[in-house]
């Protein structure tokens, strides 16, 4: 009997524009992993594929689009470094030798495989998911946290979310750059499940959960390779899931605020950054006027920098950024210019931050006075000029005499 050969399909990428996306040197390692075997197909679809690539760790890749127009996604470092990677190149040229039969296979796996369970009982499904979990502890945290969801026992939800959380942000010792995806992965499912709590009407716990998980995570980004920012974009994640919880459970204004401007001026991290203006609306009227209360007050503590025969080192640099940026939100919010310019005229220890202070008023209209700040940072660094505040005030001086303003009585001074 004669075999029938299965139907041939065109090749759905184009080889020469994935060679073109990633390089020569990425598409020959695909081909290598493709030739090699190491791609698993796990769906096709209308307009997406998926699959397992087999590298130095599993990774997992999705491509859309076919022929020319293709855009894709890979669990790998390259790809969150580069957008593209040998291991979407690999799926592409495993999808493109397919044949009729093998895509179908494919197509139909998932399906059989749901086909299949339908046909069990429940008690069947649950043993097989508990034999699964006894063997993934990933699955089994999952499963023991959606379990511990439904408790109406609030402490007891909370006690083991914060197990859960410091599980997975464990470190034990330093995190290298190709193990923190996967570490970050597991965080991440975590997060997310708190953040389910939200709809729950258990704002107030998640709360407490995310204070717990801020806490950790500033000790854990410590010891992990954070290069390709997988540890910042947790951090992210987490406290949009704060701002959610904290506009469902609308906590103590003057409260929230002291705990805000902890979180922005204590952190090394941005995660907080211009609070606020984000928590405003939750704030109101009390919580920002002890929020900019607690900024002023620090400010006072911080000393003003001035220039003098040598470059100032400022120990206080982290703190002052952020403090300087809180203050000048809230005058800019009154439009008091002149407590903007106050602010920034606490340092001038370089000729930037002169210019700094010119540019602001530059930009509100008051170009006398932007040219009294610039030519005293011309002056006052006339030994380490900055090319960036002669080339301001140059442009400045010819703005003024083309506007054919009257003298403004002010000349560039000389040291003595």
């Amino acid at each position: 009997m004669t075999k029938i050969k299965p139907k041939s399909l065109p090749p759905r990428f184009d080889a020469d524009a994935l060679r073109s996306a990633g390089g020569d040197k990425v598409f020959v390692r695909g081909q290598a992993y493709y030739s090699g075997g190491q791609v698993e197909i796990l769906g096709i679809e209308r307009n997406r594929i998926r699959a397992r690539v087999a590298g130095t760790d599993i990774y997992r890749t999705e491509l859309q689009g076919s022929g020319r127009r293709f855009s894709g996604q890979c669990t790998c470092p390259a790809f969150a470094r580069d957008d593209f990677c040998k291991h979407l190149v690999a799926t592409a040229l495993a999808v493109n030798a397919m044949d009729a039969g093998a895509a179908d296979a494919v197509r139909n796996r998932f399906a059989q495989i749901r086909d299949h369970l339908r046909t069990k009982g429940t008690e069947a499904l649950v043993e097989m998911i508990m034999e699964v979990a006894e063997r993934d502890p990933d699955l089994r945290r999952h499963l023991e946290l959606a379990v511990a969801s439904e408790s109406k026992d609030d402490d007891a939800l909370v006690a083991r979310f914060k197990l859960a959380i410091t599980d997975v942000t464990r470190t034990s010792g330093f995190i290298e750059y190709r193990e923190i995806r996967a570490w970050a992965s597991n965080v991440e499912v975590v997060l997310k499940q708190i953040g389910g709590l939200i709809d729950r009407t258990r704002a107030p716990l998640v709360l407490r959960l995310l204070d717990h998980f801020f806490n950790r995570m500033e000790k854990a980004l410590q010891s992990v390779d954070d290069s390709d920012g997988d540890g910042a974009a947790l951090l992210a994640l987490a406290s949009d899931l704060h701002l959610k919880a904290c506009r469902a459970a609308k906590p103590e204004p003057v409260g929230l605020a002291r705990e805000l401007f902890r979180r922005e001026t204590e952190w090394q991290w941005d995660s907080f950054y211009n609070s606020s203006k984000t928590y405003r609306a939750l704030l109101g009227k009390a919580g920002l006027a002890e929020y900019r209360r607690l900024a002023e007050t620090a400010w006072a503590e911080i000393k003003p920098l001035r220039c003098g025969a040598r470059r100032v080192q400022d120990d206080q640099f982290a703190l002052r950024y952020r403090l300087q940026s809180i203050l000048e939100s809230f005058a800019a919010r009154d439009g008091d210019i002149d407590a903007m310019v106050a602010i920034r005229a606490r340092n001038l220890s370089s000729a930037y931050t002169y210019l700094q202070v010119a540019k602001l008023c530059a930009d509100h209209g008051r170009m006398a006075d932007a040219l009294k700040w610039a030519e005293e940072g011309l002056w006052q660094f006339e030994d380490d000029p900055d090319r960036r505040l002669i080339a301001f005030t140059s442009d400045l001086r010819r703005r003024l005499s083309r506007a054919d303003s009257p003298g403004t009585g002010i000349h560039l001074r000389r040291k003595a």
